[in-house]
């Protein structure tokens, strides 16, 4: 279990702080988020949270297509998030900034009142589950809030929060897909990877080829393989911010190059 409720107040503020002081510009400025405005994603914050309270909450659910595959469910999400978007095209960045901070403290609010170890609402299907427990679906929100607040500040050149505080807990839970990112590689078994996220929030995880899956080990394990990858760029990598190549100057592998390779397309979030 990887706790991250108690952080959500202080991101949740930085964010409102950080929006209340953007200027017009700011608003319509361009994200790595290649279709989406910093307006747009403040607004997809706001639907999202909206929307786990009513589910949660509430009780409440929209109308939902029958989807049968992961990509299917990806296309009915990213529509669902677009119609939201272009809606609020309408609506000026006061009023949003209005909502959002009611919306985030009804979510945390909600949150609160959750068993942690009982199941979630929503498997965290890019961590290749099936069923969650209520935690790992809150630390994923956490993800989602985290890297889409630090997408709205480096365009809008403010200040960062790769701070160890409130980015290795976005660094330890991107990792939990490295087990299932890794199920379509075949390897001796007892072949190590080892993951270095390189900077002051930074850390190591590992994963072992067993006989039938790829888990993880202690990080103290000698590893066969290594991937370094900075801190600054890790991010961006896991939530397809950046192209693998552009960022090349940013990560080095030692050992299997095919195997390190691999762990740079990893996707911490439904893409």
């Amino acid at each position: 279990m990887i706790p991250v409720l108690h952080l959500f107040p202080r991101l949740n503020s930085s964010l409102i702080d950080l929006l209340t002081g953007l200027s017009p510009v700011q608003w319509n400025s361009p994200t790595v988020c290649r279709q989406w405005l910093v307006k747009d994603i403040a607004a997809h914050l706001l639907d999202t949270a909206l929307r786990r309270v009513s589910s949660g909450r509430d009780n409440h659910f929209g109308a939902a297509p029958e989807i049968g595959s992961y990509s299917g469910l990806v296309d009915f999400l990213n529509e669902l998030n677009a119609e939201w978007v272009r809606a609020y095209k309408r609506v000026s960045p006061e009023v949003l900034v209005k909502q959002l901070s009611i919306a985030q403290d009804d979510f945390y609010e909600y949150l609160l009142t959750v068993d942690l170890k009982e199941p979630a609402p929503y498997p965290v299907s890019w961590a290749g589950e099936e069923e969650s427990s209520q935690w790992f679906d809150i630390a994923r929100e956490y993800t989602e809030r985290w890297h889409h607040q630090q997408q709205i500040r480096q365009a809008v050149g403010a200040g960062s929060i790769l701070n160890r505080e409130l980015y290795f807990p976005f660094l330890q839970i991107s990792m939990l897909a490295l087990p299932f990112h890794y199920s379509t590689q075949t390897a001796p078994e007892g072949t190590t990877i080892k993951i270095n996220i390189v900077g002051e929030a930074g850390g190591s995880w590992v994963i072992s080829r067993t006989e039938k899956s790829w888990e993880f080990s202690s990080t103290d394990a000698e590893a066969n393989n290594q991937v370094y990858i900075d801190q600054n760029i890790a991010w961006m990598l896991f939530s397809k911010g950046i192209d693998i190549y552009e960022a090349q100057q940013y990560w080095q592998i030692s050992g299997n190059y095919q195997l390190g390779f691999h762990a740079l397309k990893m996707r911490a979030f439904m893409v």
